[in-house]
């Protein structure tokens, strides 16, 4: 999902084009003013839609390498709780192990 809407490109680009419009008004007619503030408008929505684009995927690839080191984490603590995890059978036996090895 893009970071942000189209509304954020739209609001920038008329911001773009107020501004050019007002700057070049005083100094050009007012077919060439809109003529550049219009071309303003288009160069400053596609900025919008690429910068929002790449948000979107470095945004993407942060969350992707979080839950593969969640991931990673889970299987280490299933790992050791599968190591804990002893029967009744193998804890007596261990423990009779043990003292007969103190026993000799």
């Amino acid at each position: 999902m893009f970071f942000g809407s189209w509304k954020i490109n739209i609001v920038i680009s008329i911001f773009a084009f107020l501004l050019v419009f007002i700057g070049s008004y005083s100094t050009n007619t007012v077919v060439t003013s809109i003529f550049r503030a219009c071309f303003a408008f288009l160069f400053f929505y596609l900025v919008t839609y690429l910068l929002r684009w790449l948000l979107m995927v470095a945004t993407k690839e942060v969350e992707t390498e979080m839950v593969d080191i969640s991931q990673i984490e889970e299987n280490k603590q299933e790992e050791a709780t599968r190591k804990l995890q002893y029967s009744k059978d193998d804890i007596e036996q261990a423990s009779k192990y043990v003292k007969d090895l103190i026993n000799d």
